[in-house]
């Protein structure tokens, strides 16, 4: 028997193995660079069922949606007289902060949504939750049902130190 047809069978045996078989693996570019459809939270459990361009971070969902307050809980930055704090919902407060260009929050702190004390009233909205940036809007009515002036924060943590500041242009860094 003649080598060529010994060596054609051998090329069809190896050539036709099936699909699935192969040790080459095809890389696939589709699916790159595309954001996630899923909601995930701090921990990166995935959520199908939830929109995730939707902050879920604030009372009623606790810990588990807030980047954040999640990471920072309980931390206190300080600079001379003024001082800021973290807090991951306990008592339904997320932020409190004293002498702050002479602003205090209340003693008790800010919480998520609407708020009336003593006759004033507020609603505060989280606009941006990630693992070292917090955005919220803080939106004043005094004693009225109309929006006076609104504002938005930004607390920012870099190298242990927090930058906390708003669109009216106040700037506070504070140390750990």
């Amino acid at each position: 028997m003649s080598k060529f047809p010994l060596l054609f069978l051998f090329f069809v045996f190896f050539s036709c193995r099936p699909e699935g078989d192969s040790d080459i693996l095809q890389f696939d570019p589709t699916g790159l660079d595309v954001a996630e459809d899923v909601a995930t939270d701090a921990s990166g459990k995935k959520y199908p069922g939830l929109d995730p361009n939707k902050i879920y971070c604030g009372p009623g969902w606790g810990r588990k949606f807030c980047r954040f307050l999640d990471k920072y809980d309980g931390k206190k930055w300080t600079d001379g007289g003024s001082w800021i704090k973290v807090s991951n919902f306990s008592n339904g407060i997320f932020i409190s902060f004293s002498n702050l260009d002479g602003i205090d929050s209340n003693s008790e702190g800010w919480k998520i949504g609407e708020t009336t004390n003593g006759g004033i009233k507020w609603n505060i909205e989280i606009k941006r939750d990630e693992v070292d940036i917090f955005w919220f809007r803080y939106d004043y009515y005094g004693s009225g049902e109309e929006i006076e002036y609104s504002l938005t924060y930004k607390c920012e943590v870099v190298d242990g130190s927090l930058t906390f500041s708003s669109t009216a242009g106040h700037k506070f860094i504070f140390s750990p």
